[in-house]
């Protein structure tokens, strides 16, 4: 039965990285909390290698900077399942780049099990092993950690390179494994930072706001974004999307105009409203610097071209025996459409890349160019619908 090495002193575990240096591959997940900081912060750290664990304790080790060897691009190998959120806890003790990671969710979901299965689920379906979730809501950063905690934290690791085994036979079978490498290479990386001048723009409310509402909300959103990493707090402790848009429509004054907001957190208003006020009137007053307002959303209508290229998808997604849900995703649909409606349809194109590009792009050149007409009235009514503010 594998035993789990509990690393509690930075001397034992420098010496012990040659190990998991060596590993082929070296299985990993983090346990951390996220609830009231903007950056998640790291409880436990769990590696694995086949044939047992180790359970780093970062509040233990002050200093982890000796792991970065290990987790940096020179490392071996990492297994991971579903990521993402793994992915940024460990970027900070990696370098900056984690190297070559492959991720059993992505491999199962090309598999046709979902797109979001479950590390439990997986063990179950694939390797017909039950391990306990009971922990998973522990208290991460609590002193000392139990021997239930820990227990838990390393059946996370511990199966983990016998399912990225049979992931891969199965991928093999289906020759999808080139495709499974190529899709990790494209997924399974820190997310580039946001650019705080922009993320206005994601606000699902934006459309509706004329140059200069759009430009206090850019204005409200860029100091949130700013604060909130400032000050290590969630994005919504400071302004909630619905107080966000409501302060740029309302476009409020002084500080009793903030009573009729919604979702405004008091102690913001009070604590930062002078300073919330200051913002609006001088993003309010800049004309000049007011940005260009996002366009309306497409019509109803236009769901019938997302119909469309769906089907055409759906050929492509049968020919290379994958699930269309892993070949095509709404997010990707919707930015090459509106990049047709926006600029045009080689541009479109363009904003296809990695693996997928060579498959989907001449399907979708078909349906686009089929549907011109339409792209060219929708793209009228956008424009339309910015001059008018």
């Amino acid at each position: 039965m594998p035993e789990f090495i509990h690393q509690t002193s930075a001397s034992a575990l420098t010496e012990s990285l040659p190990r998991w240096q060596h590993a082929q591959p070296l299985a990993i997940d983090s346990e951390f909390i996220r609830v009231d900081t903007f950056y998640p912060i790291l409880g436990l750290l769990q590696l694995g290698d086949g044939h047992g664990e180790m359970l780093v304790d970062p509040v233990a080790i002050d200093d982890l900077a000796c792991l970065a060897p290990l987790l940096g691009a020179a490392g071996p190998l990492k297994i991971m399942h579903a990521c993402s959120e793994d992915l940024e806890v460990l970027t900070p003790y990696s370098d900056g780049a984690v190297g070559q990671v492959h991720d059993t969710q992505i491999g199962l979901a090309m598999l046709g099990e979902g797109l979001q299965l479950g590390y439990q689920k997986a063990l179950a379906q694939v390797l017909n092993i039950d391990i306990p979730k009971d922990a998973s809501r522990s208290d991460w950063l609590a002193r000392p950690l139990s021997d239930q905690q820990l227990n838990y934290a390393a059946l996370d690791v511990r199966h983990l390179p016998a399912l990225y085994e049979a992931v891969r036979e199965r991928l093999q079978a289906k020759d999808l494994w080139h495709l499974f490498d190529a899709e990790c290479a494209e997924v399974c990386r820190v997310p580039n930072a946001i650019n705080p001048d922009e993320i206005w723009r994601s606000h699902g409310n934006a459309w509706r706001l004329s140059r200069q509402q759009s430009a206090v909300l850019q204005a409200l959103m860029r100091w949130r974004e700013t604060e909130a990493m400032r000050r290590d707090v969630p994005r919504g402790h400071l302004l909630k999307p619905l107080s966000l848009f409501e302060m740029a429509h309302s476009l409020p004054k002084q500080a009793q105009d903030f009573r009729g907001i919604s979702e405004l957190n008091p102690r913001v208003a009070r604590k930062d409203g002078e300073e919330i006020l200051a913002i609006i009137a001088q993003a309010a007053a800049g004309n000049d610097a007011w940005p260009t307002p996002v366009a309306v959303p497409l019509p109803r209508e236009a769901s019938k071209l997302f119909d469309a290229l769906k089907r055409a998808m759906q050929a492509v997604a049968d020919d290379l025996s994958m699930p269309l849900e892993v070949l095509w995703r709404k997010r990707l649909a919707e930015r090459i459409v509106l990049q047709a409606v926006d600029t045009s349809i080689a541009d479109a194109l363009a904003q296809l890349g990695g693996w997928r590009a060579p498959y989907v792009s001449p399907v979708i050149a078909e349906v686009l160019n089929a549907h011109q007409a339409q792209l060219d009235e929708w793209s009228a009514l956008r424009q339309a619908s910015m001059k008018s503010r």
